[in-house]
């Protein structure tokens, strides 16, 4: 290992012990505007809320209709979204859309009409009861909104990480329904679920097939997986969390809870747009698991993950530039791109990668177990597997002066968009500036909007890990 450069930095000494983890279980009362067109019918007015703003320009455009008034008509169509003023998306905008907007504004709708989150009209029955969450992402957005009580059933993954997530009366009454990726209907059937939230939408095909093949229940997916934080109008994953308020009753806490999204986003991304373009570390956010080159030196592909990824936002937050950019096979959808190393590790000055941060993933989707990737995340307080992963990481015969840094899947397929992880990824790669920014507060503040207390950061868990000493 010539010339290596070892970061010297753990979760544990990333900062200064802070306070125990706290529950914020209050929704916040100064919710503050969020610049997006929110995609449920009945937001007339095209802002990111359902209100009687909505209702009131509704009633005006239909008495414009009926008087035969083409001038005030036409100066309401300039403020008015036809689509969405047609709130129980029946192709005619009349007295019955005005009611549904006041129901759905006031909570007591028993229908809803949206777009999903890969832009399908949709419509559910809002008494729900009994559901079902696919992997950490939904099941997280779920303890966020307070529907703890309602989950019913979640595959391997959070299963495993049960003790974490629920109580112990809602784990007597929660299912594992193991692989989602290849479903066992009859299991998931046998569950009577009112609703499904899928973890990404794979294709087309798989979407349609669960819907068709799960009875009674609406599968839906609302678009949490490409979170696209750096612009917010256009972010499925902000849409997600809002239009999740509306269909569980809980519209003010989802609200909140983007606030404190968005509010750490903007701190992020101001810190990040301080720093020089050219000042900019590169990062190649890649893997650790089988298979791929970071784990096993006799392969010559791995990973390298888009900037429309959490992970890719995470360097964007962070202040850092993406290698994948640079070597020109980056895009803005979610997912990440095979490469050969050579792309990477070459005599190219400006291909250079400053740091590598590695994702694992223990527990998968499918329901199987990598054995090959160390324990992490809020389940153990062993650091002892990811050190060797980390050492064996580091001992790569094309790794220079590159500096190695092992990260929890929790941060890419959790529910915070990508700012969790940026906010670790600043203090290894831009620390002075991000001298303000204290990851271990901030995730000890996430797990309080999941409505977790007894657990602290600064003493639990397994979460990044860049070398020691």
């Amino acid at each position: 290992m010539n010339a290596k450069v070892v970061v010297i930095i753990a979760v544990a000494v990333l900062v200064a012990a802070g306070a125990a983890a706290f529950v914020i279980m209050k929704n916040d009362k100064e919710v503050r505007p969020i610049d997006v067109n929110l995609e449920i019918f009945g937001n007339a007015d095209k802002d990111w809320k359902i209100d009687e703003n909505d209702a009131k320009l509704v009633e005006e455009y239909i008495k414009a209709q009926s008087d035969g008034d083409s001038e005030k008509t036409s100066e309401i169509e300039v403020k008015i979204s036809l689509r969405f003023a047609d709130a129980d998306n029946n192709g005619v905008i009349d007295d019955r859309d005005v009611k549904q907007i006041r129901a759905v504004a006031d909570g007591t709708a028993d229908h809803l009409w949206f777009l999903d989150g890969v832009q399908r009209e949709r419509d559910m029955d809002l008494d729900v009861d009994r559901i079902g969450a696919e992997y950490f992402t939904n099941t997280e957005m779920m303890l966020i909104l307070g529907q703890s009580d309602k989950v019913v059933a979640v595959d391997n993954a959070p299963y495993v990480c049960r003790d974490f997530y629920f109580s112990e009366k809602q784990q007597s009454n929660l299912r594992n329904m193991v692989n989602m990726s290849v479903p066992d209907y009859d299991l998931i059937n046998s569950m009577n679920l009112d609703v499904l939230l899928i973890f990404a939408p794979s294709t087309a095909a798989k979407y349609e097939e669960k819907q068709e093949k799960i009875v009674g229940c609406d599968v839906l997916y609302l678009g949490l997986y490409i979170p696209d934080l750096t612009n917010t109008s256009k972010s499925n994953f902000i849409q997600g969390i809002l239009k999740a308020g509306y269909i569980f009753g809980n519209v003010e806490r989802a609200e909140a809870y983007t606030n404190w999204v968005t509010d750490n986003r903007d701190k992020l991304l101001g810190l990040a747009e301080s720093i020089p373009d050219g000042e900019k570390p590169v990062v190649g956010m890649s893997n650790y698991m089988a298979g791929q080159y970071f784990l096993d030196e006799t392969k010559n592909t791995f990973t390298l993950y888009k900037s429309g990824d959490p992970l890719g936002q995470a360097v964007i937050l962070a202040g850092g530039r993406n290698v994948l950019k640079i070597i020109g096979g980056d895009g803005d959808s979610s997912g990440g791109a095979t490469v050969q190393v050579d792309a990477v590790f070459n005599d190219d000055p400006n291909v250079h990668a400053d740091f590598f941060f590695l994702h694992m993933v223990k527990y998968t989707y499918g329901g199987s177990v990598n054995q090959e990737v160390p324990d992490h995340g809020y389940d153990t307080d062993d650091y002892s597997e990811i050190t060797a992963a980390w050492e064996n990481a580091d001992s790569r015969t094309l790794v220079m002066d590159e500096k190695i840094a092992l990260i929890a899947g929790d941060f890419r397929n959790g529910c915070t968009g990508g700012i969790l992880l940026a906010a670790y990824m600043a203090k290894i790669i831009n620390p002075e500036v991000y001298s303000s920014v204290d990851p271990v507060e901030l995730h000890n503040e996430y797990i309080g909007w999941m409505g977790i207390g007894d657990y602290d950061v600064n003493k639990k868990g397994v979460f990044v890990y860049a070398g020691s000493a």
